[in-house]
């Protein structure tokens, strides 16, 4: 791929001081809100004064647009533009995960110190929601009509237990015939120092995600009646043990470089220093190579193969310890990148599964389709982060971790992960753990972003 002269940091859209302090003291109530969802609902309070601080800090959306709820929380705002033709999703989640130890200052009373804001959600996910809306209402205030497209702006109350915000909305857009031309998510950032070799910071723009297939494994005793007449030397949770060692010792999932994953290297490759340019600029040479080495590390093995995790055994009767268990099993955990990889393998498991009687049974399909990344919306996204993070490099890459929209892959042509958040390596740690924060001007950076973003949707 042609190399593109990147600009300095310093050319990037950047809001004035003025609309960051404003900006951030919206985000900042908004944060200081505990949305952890919970079982038992003992946040109720904290998700209702979320939801009030919504409709105060956007009243021209909130008075303008039809608002959809699913659930106990999840919430789309709908706004219906001029001779619509597109539908158009930007989503995000507004639970968190509680604050955990460590902090250096209460998760829920934000704080700014040093150019930045410390609070649980300031990355995972609630200044990308924020931003979706305040562009959202900077564009309503402006007297922006939409042309051409329905906006949908959407955010789950439960996506970091894997709720059913999410699940319950896709059901009411398949029911009603509602296909969405692109969504975007979360999922990628712009980061730095994430590929070998690289020294420009890299807008990595999620096109897939790893799937999540569950399987029962069982071993029955044959009905020979009283225990004492089974064989000695036959036991079920002996078998299911010799069935887990020969499926982990056999290398079942070899790997291989699918699409996004060759892309994410080759769109990197002209940025490269030598030798890495040479060898990732001509990966279908050096693939091989490559592969190995990949293999060899858990965190890029996963860019590669199928994972295959057996996650819990269980077999008898803890209450009568002396007697033989009649049945064992086991939990497998299959995660690709591409079905047709996955049951290919699968079949060799199974084989040996009737190695030692046992049998496979999938419980939970949970697949979403890739990405085309030469298509037009990844195009168009990358266009606006050309223009708005003019010193980044644009890149397709495979998520190996989860998120919300890959419910929608039924309802949806194209689905990119990405937030506008700037991480160095400290925010990147801080995701799930101590002292999340974000800076204070990439706060509105994010609303310029998602602005420029609906705007240039709607020309195209």
């Amino acid at each position: 791929m042609k190399k593109r002269t990147l600009l300095p940091e310093s050319a990037r859209c950047n809001a004035t001081p003025a609309q960051n302090a404003a900006y951030t003291a919206t985000l900042k109530r908004m944060v200081d809100c505990k949305t952890v969802w919970t079982k038992t609902g003992e946040n109720a309070e904290e998700y209702r004064r979320f939801y009030e601080i919504v409709a105060e800090s956007f009243p021209l959306l909130h008075a303008k647009a039809e608002r959809l709820t699913f659930g106990d929380g999840c919430f789309f705002y709908v706004l219906r533009g001029e001779n619509a033709e597109k539908n158009i999703l930007l989503m995000s989640h507004h639970d968190v995960v509680d604050g955990g130890e460590g902090w250096d200052s209460d998760p829920f009373d934000a704080v700014e110190k040093d150019g930045y804001l410390y609070g649980r959600g300031t990355i995972d996910t609630k200044t990308p929601l924020f931003a979706e809306l305040q562009a959202a209402e900077e564009l309503l205030a402006a007297g922006y009509t939409f042309p051409g497209i329905t906006l949908y702006i959407g955010s789950s109350h439960n996506e970091e237990v894997g709720g059913d915000g999410m699940v319950l909305a896709v059901d009411y857009f398949r029911q009603n015939g509602i296909r969405f031309e692109m969504i975007v998510d979360e999922g990628g950032a712009v980061t730095g120092g994430m590929i070998p070799g690289v020294s420009a910071k890299s807008a990595m723009v999620a096109v897939h995600e790893k799937s999540r297939h569950h399987f029962r494994c069982t071993a029955k005793q044959n009905d020979v009646g009283h225990t004492g007449l089974s064989p000695s030397d036959d036991s079920m949770v002996g078998r299911m043990a010799d069935f887990i060692s020969e499926v982990n010792r056999t290398k079942i999932y070899r790997g291989r470089f699918h699409p996004e994953v060759r892309a994410t290297f080759q769109r990197h490759a002209p940025y490269m220093s030598f030798p890495l340019n040479a060898l990732f600029g001509n990966l279908t040479l050096f693939s091989p190579i490559i592969k190995k080495i990949m293999l060899g590390i858990p965190q890029t093995k996963a860019m590669l193969s199928t994972a295959c995790t057996f996650t819990s055994v269980f077999a008898g009767d803890a209450d009568q310890p002396a007697f033989r268990a009649k049945t064992a099993q086991a939990n497998l955990s299959l995660r690709c990148v591409r079905e047709d990889d996955l049951y290919a393998g699968l079949e060799k498991i199974r084989q040996i599964g009737r190695k030692y009687g046992v049998e496979i049974e999938e419980v939970e399909r949970d697949y979403c389709r890739p990405t085309d990344f030469n298509a037009a919306p990844f195009r168009l996204l990358e266009s606006v982060l050309h223009e708005n993070f003019p010193d980044v490099i644009v890149a397709p890459f495979l998520l190996t971790a989860g998120t919300d929209a890959r419910r929608f892959s039924e309802v949806a042509d194209s689905i990119l992960r990405f937030a506008p958040i700037d991480l160095n390596k400290a925010q990147f740690a801080s995701i799930h753990s101590k002292n999340e924060h974000i800076a204070i001007e990439n706060i509105g950076q994010c609303v310029l972003f998602y602005k420029k973003l609906i705007e240039k949707i709607c020309k195209t």
